[in-house]
């Protein structure tokens, strides 16, 4: 994409992925993208296919989730802007490991791997700041399939919508947390490995106890240093 605008690099190079490169090699990378934009609900690449690029998002919201045989998806992260999604496969030539699904609609950069890949060539001393991007997310995964596997049902939702709101949340006035993130109950139970019934039947019951509200679709913590510790038990 030819002109890229100096604010957006300034805002990818806090990327883990590319604040290791000057700002001259991350615009000539950048040269080489392909705007896309995709609508609401739509799959932006799925679980299974072939990894022939990556996504840089500019502005939407996308989840990345894993589908069992039987067809039961777990979410594994929320993604927004200036994230990087599809790398690992761009970067071990293998099929996709999950789906990537537009929240709502989304704008991004599209890079080929044959562009990253001849990148990387070039400049060598980048590619540790990227395998240390990487082991941090697959961390951030096995801690969620832990939860998944381990915690009972309020801790497990309870350490979820904290996660969410570590990335996607801001405090206001009064020191309520806002997640700035539309999330329907079915993909916060997909994330928090709940039924959909289950995570409405707690959310009634944290409103019911002043913990949270929610305001137009959006969750609120009431008390974040309260519901903190119920992720703790």
């Amino acid at each position: 994409m030819r002109g890229v605008a100096t604010g957006l690099i300034w805002e990818l190079k806090r990327h883990p992925f590319f604040e290791a490169i000057s700002e001259d090699k991350l615009k000539g990378l950048l040269d080489r993208a392909q705007p896309v934009v995709f609508g609401a609900r739509k799959q932006i690449f799925a679980q299974g296919d072939d990894s022939d690029s990556l996504y840089i998002i500019l502005s939407g919201r996308v989840k990345i989730s894993s589908y069992s045989d039987a067809g039961k998806e777990t979410v594994l992260a929320f993604m927004g802007e200036n994230e990087v999604l599809g790398e690992l496969g761009v970067f071990d030539g293998g099929e996709r490991s999950a789906t990537a699904t537009a929240l709502q609609e989304t704008r991004a950069l599209r890079l080929y791997r044959r562009d990253v890949l001849d990148f990387l060539d070039r400049n060598p001393g980048v590619a540790l700041q990227i395998i240390s991007a990487l082991c941090f997310r697959l961390r951030h995964t096995n801690f969620l399939l832990e939860d998944i596997a381990t915690l009972p049902a309020g801790p497990r939702l309870a350490r979820a919508l904290m996660r969410i709101a570590e990335h996607y949340g801001h405090h206001d006035d009064d020191g309520a947390l806002h997640i700035d993130m539309k999330l329907s109950q079915g993909n916060l139970g997909a994330h928090a490995g709940l039924m959909r019934e289950n995570v409405n039947r707690q959310l009634k019951l944290w409103e019911t106890e002043g913990l949270v509200r929610q305001e137009g679709g959006v969750i609120v913590i009431t008390d974040p240093e309260a519901f903190a510790k119920i992720g703790e038990e």
